[in-house]
């Protein structure tokens, strides 16, 4: 089984911001897939809010391991999500690199695991 990147609520942009939300996710993602350590699928679903004559994205990630389940979407505002689709992408890649973090305590030092008395110990 291989790493899959999924995309789905395309429909609703450009080309060109397609090729700009692709290649800001190929070069994040494995960045996460190092973090994780596994075979992982990450999922983007793009939702496009029309406002008068310009767009908002808000932009979701789900990342499926083996174990474990990531979900995070970009801050959704009372008037919707963001105007540019690469702040929001970037938004949305360091809120998920956050939970990863968070969820599997990958940024403690290995000295606090034990206390600083097992490093008298040894």
């Amino acid at each position: 089984m291989q790493n899959i990147i999924k995309y789905s609520g395309l429909d609703g942009i450009t080309e060109e911001e397609e090729e700009i939300l692709k290649k800001i996710v190929e070069n994040e993602y494995p960045k996460i897939q190092r973090q994780i350590k596994n075979i992982s699928d990450l999922t983007i679903h793009i939702k496009t809010l029309k406002k008068m004559s310009r767009k908002r994205f808000i932009i979701s990630f789900r990342l499926e391991a083996p174990m474990i389940r990531f979900n995070v979407k970009t801050k959704d505002t009372e008037k919707g999500g963001d105007w540019d689709i690469a702040k929001a992408a970037h938004q949305a890649l360091n809120a998920l690199n956050f939970e990863i973090k968070h969820r599997l305590k990958t940024d403690t030092e290995s000295w606090k695991k034990g206390g600083i008395k097992r490093l008298f110990r040894e």
